[in-house]
């Protein structure tokens, strides 16, 4: 069965606490005489249902007090486990807020053409903290995989990046999603595609990226996210094309709109035979489906130009532009 949705799960999040010591057992039991009996529920006489906020303060408790090594939980959907396994998990809790509070911004790096033309952007989400520094994606993702919220920040993203940037109206917008985190198309994409419309967006504009195939083990489930998106009139991109799963067979099967050589193959091309075998390789895959293909990590000069004169359409890398707060309109 298809786990339900981070967005979809109730809203009070809690855990199951068993207590294998009675003497820690006792020491709880006096422990939790000071909070509200809505908090927590007892299930029997060392078994118990307790809120969050309540279970990492008994977390601080039995670290302090001792009695750590008999205590096991267990969250939502998961199997028990020691207590102390869930510090990971407590020091990941801010993620919460930055959803909850959207406190997310959107930085765009420009997609450029053979000739030099701004013709996209990628945009590229970036948290903010309380002190309104940056944090970047990986910390977000890395926060939301351990707090099992990898939807809700996936949808937070997206959401942010298509409000954000519904003022471009002549460029394509290059969006990525998680496709692991998105369980039933129809329901999961509901609010994406309410909101374009709302914004009054044209439909091929957009184009939606997908990121972390290499974790997708049901290539059936990707393409129906896929085609529903396509059958929207959306258009879709592979991302690090020619690394890990991300190879030229499932390129062929999932027939994107656009291709996009991985930075390990874009980086040194022009003087690397492995790294030339690859792009040529993805270039004529391409070629084959009638996509676009795309060099993203550009950050020389001499490989922009054997990958121009390999033929590739389009351009992404810092020899252009470094991701920004606001779009580049054109490339000096």
């Amino acid at each position: 069965m298809r786990q339900v949705c981070d967005v979809c799960q109730i809203t009070k999040r809690g855990y199951r606490v068993h207590i294998k010591d009675d003497i820690v057992a006792e020491k709880l039991a006096v422990y939790f005489s000071s909070f509200a009996a809505t908090d927590f529920i007892h299930i029997d006489t060392q078994t118990m249902w307790m809120e969050e906020h309540i279970f990492f303060s008994v977390m601080d408790y039995l670290d302090i007090h001792g009695g750590a090594d008999t205590v096991f939980a267990q969250g939502q959907g998961e199997a028990y486990k020691p207590i102390r396994e869930f510090v990971a998990e407590r020091e990941a809790a801010w993620i919460d807020d930055i959803i909850q509070e959207r406190r997310i911004c959107t930085h765009y790096q420009p997609i450029v053409s053979r000739q030099g033309e701004v013709i996209g952007h990628e945009l590229l989400s970036r948290g903010i903290g309380e002190d309104d520094r940056l944090i970047p994606p990986f910390t977000l993702f890395e926060a939301a995989r351990v707090r099992n919220r990898l939807f809700a920040l996936d949808r937070a993203c997206r959401l942010a990046s298509i409000q954000n940037a519904s003022g471009v109206t002549d460029k394509l917008l290059f969006i990525n999603f998680i496709p692991t985190s998105i369980y039933v198309p129809e329901h999961c994409l509901a609010t994406t595609i309410q909101l374009i419309e709302e914004l009054n967006m044209d439909p091929a504009q957009i184009v939606f990226e997908v990121v972390e195939t290499d974790k997708v083990k049901d290539i059936a489930h990707l393409k129906r996210i896929l085609r529903y998106y396509r059958d929207h009139g959306f258009k879709y991109a592979l991302d690090d094309v020619g690394t890990g799963y991300n190879n030229i067979e499932l390129l062929e099967d999932l027939r994107p709109d656009i291709v996009k050589l991985a930075i390990e193959f874009t980086n040194g091309v022009s003087t690397d035979a492995s790294k030339q075998d690859m792009a040529k390789r993805v270039l004529e895959a391409a070629r084959g489906m009638h996509a676009l293909a795309l060099a993203e990590g550009v950050e020389a000069e001499e490989d922009l130009a054997y990958l121009q004169a390999l033929g590739y359409d389009l351009f992404q890398g810092y020899y252009f532009a470094k991701p920004q707060e606001h779009p580049v309109e054109e490339i000096a």
